[in-house]
Order: C-alpha cells, then structure tokens, then sequence
C-alpha cells in the first residue's frame, strides 16, 4: 500500500533513512537533505508544502519503502497563479529508500515512481525529472513506471581550497549581469544537443532552488562563448560551467578566476559540479583543478498528464475562435467592398453571421 507520510511512518522513515538513494545528487550533496523533517512538515501543512512524501508498506510488513519528491516553481520564476494559487510546472525525485538491490524493492521504486508522477500532476507539474546511478537497478525501475533517460553525466567534488597560484588574464572575462540573460539561453541552445537543451534550462535542480551567487561571461566581441556560475547552499557551492568548443583553451584560466573568488572566503566548503556527457572534454581539465569523481548518473524524465482548465476541444474555446476567425473574414471582405454597397448594413450583418457560425461550430 502506498499513501502520504502518516505519523506511524516516522519508525520507517528512521530506519531507511541510511540506506537512501539520492535521486538529485548535486542538490542533495549541496544542501543537504532531512527525509523525516520534510515528511513531518509536509504531514503539517496537509500537503500544501512544497515536499512531498510517499511511504509503501505491505501487510506483512516484508517490503518497506519511501521516497521524497519536490515540487518546484515555474520555469519563468512566476509563483503566483490565478486568485494567488501557486503555480508549479516541474517536480523532482530526490531520494528514495532503501536501494533496489532485489526484484521485490526494484518492484516497490515503480511503484513509488508512478505514484509520484500521480502526485506531480495533481499539483500542476508537467515533468518529474530523475538522476538515476548509472549501476544499479534504480533506473530500470524507473524506466518501468515511464520515465526516460534522456543524458548521462558525471558529479564531480572539489573537497579542498585549490592552490590556484598566480591568476592569468582572460580577455572578455567579466562578471555576469542581468542583461546577459538572453545572451546566456543562447549559448545553451547552440552548445547543447537539441535532445538536451530543456534539460540544461528547465531541468537544472539548482537554477530551480537556489539563486546565482556570482557570474561569469566570456565574451568574444558581441558573443558569449563561456558561462560560469555559483550558486550557495547549507553544504556546500554547486558550480556551472559551460564553454563552447572553440573556446576550450580558455576553460582552464576562466574556472581558475571563478574558483579564486570562492577561496577568497573564510569558511572554505566543498564545491560540486555536473558535467554533461557532450562536455567530457572538461574532464582533464577539472582533474587538473583538484575535482574527483563522485558518481556517474543518468538524467531521467517523465511527462504527466496535468488537468487542463480550458481544453482546446472546449465548447467556449471553439466560439471563441470561430468568432475570431469569422470577424476578420468580414473585415477583410468590407475592405473590399465598394462604399455603394453599404458599409454599416454589411459590417453589421457580417458581425451577426460571425456568432451565428460560431455557435454552430462545435456542434
């Protein structure tokens, strides 16, 4: 049986807790993750708060599992719906316990994760994204309640304050502004493969959750050939980093430079990065940098089936549209007509004829 987080959970989410996967690996190495503090505040707030917890026992109690999803706000920044409802369009899988090292829990992860997808969809999200571990049977437990692996990627961790020496100069380097936005969305677009691009702006757990800290554009004259961000959290920095390959032999110094503003500061924290597979080539680079590997991961998505208020189908949207379409027939037509045909009687009967249509037009 699988059911939101009751009270009687709190002894399963307890003893599962050690033997959690983490489903968003960045996020969680980052800020960290308290299972039995969002289930209690989620029971709380009757499920309004943005954690969500579902929890699978059996009669027997043979099979016990648990799982923790965030829902997140829209990808525009804008929170506010209509009459102040909230607005959420996507939703991520962030842990889920115990592992699925047996058939029995590999079965209770779909589950889990097709009920998630139930969950996201009720509260308005129109993706449930993953990080599956690229070894394990988690992602074909996955797979099996419908999401779909969409890029694999490596979680790298700079544990120690790199000695970073003497800094060179990178012509074109200067610090982010808001106006580089658009110049920013662009570089994605052309860096990333067309089946990932919604992936690297839409599905970045950390751009959802966190704000920038400090930016960094590489400029070459009015193009951007390089972005690197920071972003803070309880445990640590998430790093982003992303270079066109024409300007790979610029990557070096611009993390450099990046990497010197987070040594300049007292409490020195561990610095984690996602590189993408089209961007191994930073690999040698980042070793070079004092990062390790930690985990190898596979992005995965599911589209859910969200209610729709106005259905295109809809008696008013079909009147609406036929109202629309059959007004600028008329106007088009009186345009043409001459003036002694009589304007006012013609734009009148053609307004007339425009709602007789349109009442008519889904029937």
């Amino acid at each position: 049986m699988i059911r939101p987080f009751d009270i009687r959970d709190v002894s399963v989410i307890q003893r599962l807790t050690a033997r959690a996967r983490p489903l968003a690996c960045e996020l969680v190495a980052v800020d960290g993750v308290n299972p039995l503090r969002d289930a209690i505040r989620s029971y709380l707030g009757g499920g309004r708060d943005h954690a969500v917890v579902l929890v699978e026992r059996d009669a027997d109690h043979d099979v016990e599992a648990f799982g923790v999803m965030y829902v997140l706000p829209n990808a525009n920044g804008d929170s506010n719906g209509e009459n102040g409802t909230a607005i959420h369009r996507r939703a991520a899988l962030v842990l889920m316990a115990p592992h699925a090292q047996s058939d029995e829990l590999a079965e209770a992860w779909m589950y889990l994760a097709q009920e998630f997808a139930v969950e996201a969809a009720q509260r308005g999200a129109h993706h449930i994204v993953a990080e599956a571990p690229e070894v394990g049977g988690e992602a074909e437990a996955l797979q099996g309640a419908g999401f779909v692996p969409l890029i694999q990627q490596d979680v790298l961790k700079l544990a120690n304050k790199p000695e970073l020496g003497a800094l060179p100069e990178v012509n074109g380097l200067r610090e982010q502004t808001k106006d580089d936005e658009p110049l920013i969305k662009a570089l994605h677009l052309r860096a990333a493969p067309k089946m990932t691009y919604q992936a690297e702006v839409s599905f970045d757990l950390l751009r959802a959750t966190h704000r920038m800290d400090r930016g960094f554009v590489l400029m070459r004259g009015s193009e951007l050939v390089a972005h690197v961000s920071v972003r803070q959290g309880k445990r640590g920095y998430g790093m982003h980093a992303l270079f066109r390959p024409d300007a790979e032999r610029d990557a070096l110094p611009t993390l450099r430079l990046a990497l010197a503003h987070l040594s300049s500061s007292r409490n020195w924290r561990p610095v984690y990065l996602t590189v993408r597979h089209y961007q191994s080539w930073m690999l040698p680079i980042l070793d070079e940098l004092g990062f390790v590997h930690m985990t190898s991961t596979m992005l995965m998505v599911r589209h859910t089936a969200v209610h729709v208020h106005h259905p295109v189908w809809s008696p008013v949207t079909a009147e609406a549209a036929a109202i629309k379409n059959t007004h600028s027939a008329s106007i088009h037509l009186e345009s043409r007509a001459s003036p002694s045909d009589g304007e006012g009687a013609y734009h009148e009967d053609a307004l007339s004829g425009a709602h007789d249509y349109a009442r008519t037009a889904n029937h």
